[in-house]
């Protein structure tokens, strides 16, 4: 992937960033930074990518995303519907791992927070009675000032290095690439997927959509993302159906070719692959876990 250098503001006078952010939809395209995110999703769906990794996000996600690794937040197509009235809520704290000096994280003390934060070039999903107690904290710094905006942030990671309720989400293989001069196709590859999932998609027609020969289209995507286009549009579009199974409107049946797939036994097949368990049980895992 090529993706966007982004710039993170840190605000007058802080050396580091803790925001709210209220939004009608997420929709920030491939990007990194050379801070760590610290990203607690207040109230919103749809699909995050970090790395390699291709996942839905629902409300109160707390994710952790480590320095320059390349991540995109979408919005799920509902929010983009003209007069929605839908929002997006988010807390997300940016800090530089340095920028409490160079030496600091080589304390003896702090081996546990640089470990954390090497692990999290990875991306990882924070969860269970962590992500309780990590949320209030956060929303506490929202409010917080002079020195106790550092001593929250330490304390934030200390909990989350301590702990074991956290998932790594992209791959050890996955190859970071950034060169920006291809931004924009990687950008209209995604956007033309997230906007056609639904219908039957072929090489020629995205190959034409982001303007690369069709010949070229699949080398092209697999040398960027170390995976093929067809293992992306599956986790799409099984993402998608993880989303309404949860929302427990729609038979198996219906949800199935309402994401892209055209017979039940190939969803089936996929979405056990992927989730290592068939639709009915992921359904009723979650509805018990309520």
């Amino acid at each position: 992937m090529k993706p966007i250098l982004r710039k993170v503001d840190s605000g007058h006078n802080y050396s580091f960033s803790i925001h709210e952010d209220i939004y009608p939809f997420l929709y920030n395209h491939w990007h990194y930074h050379p801070e760590a995110e610290l990203a607690y999703i207040r109230k919103g769906t749809g699909i995050r990518l970090a790395g390699d990794s291709v996942e839905q996000f629902e409300d109160g996600d707390l994710i952790l995303l480590g320095a320059d690794l390349p991540h995109y937040w979408r919005s799920d197509a509902v929010y983009f519907k003209e007069n929605s009235g839908m929002q997006v809520e988010a807390v997300a704290i940016h800090f530089k791992e340095d920028f409490w000096g160079r030496d600091f994280l080589e304390l003896p003390e702090m081996l546990a927070i640089k470990k954390l934060l090497q692990q999290a070039k990875r991306g990882i999903k924070i969860s269970g009675k962590t992500k309780k107690m990590i949320i209030p904290k956060m929303e506490a710094m929202l409010k917080a000032a002079n020195s106790g905006r550092i001593e929250g942030l330490l304390n934030l990671l200390q909990i989350i290095a301590s702990s074991k309720d956290r998932v790594l989400l992209s791959s050890t293989g996955f190859t970071k690439m950034y060169d920006t001069a291809d931004t924009e196709r990687i950008n209209d590859i995604y956007n033309y997927t997230f906007n056609n999932f639904k219908k039957q998609i072929t090489v020629k027609k995205i190959a034409a959509a982001v303007n690369i020969s069709p010949n070229s289209f699949c080398r092209y995507f697999k040398t960027r993302t170390l995976k093929t286009y067809w293992q992306f549009l599956i986790e799409v579009r099984i993402g998608n159906a993880c989303k309404l199974l949860i929302e427990n409107k729609m038979s198996v049946a219906a949800i199935c070719y309402e994401c892209g797939f055209n017979n039940l036994s190939n969803f089936n097949r996929h979405f056990k692959s992927i989730i290592q368990m068939n639709p009915l049980q992921y359904s009723k895992t979650y509805l018990q876990g309520k």
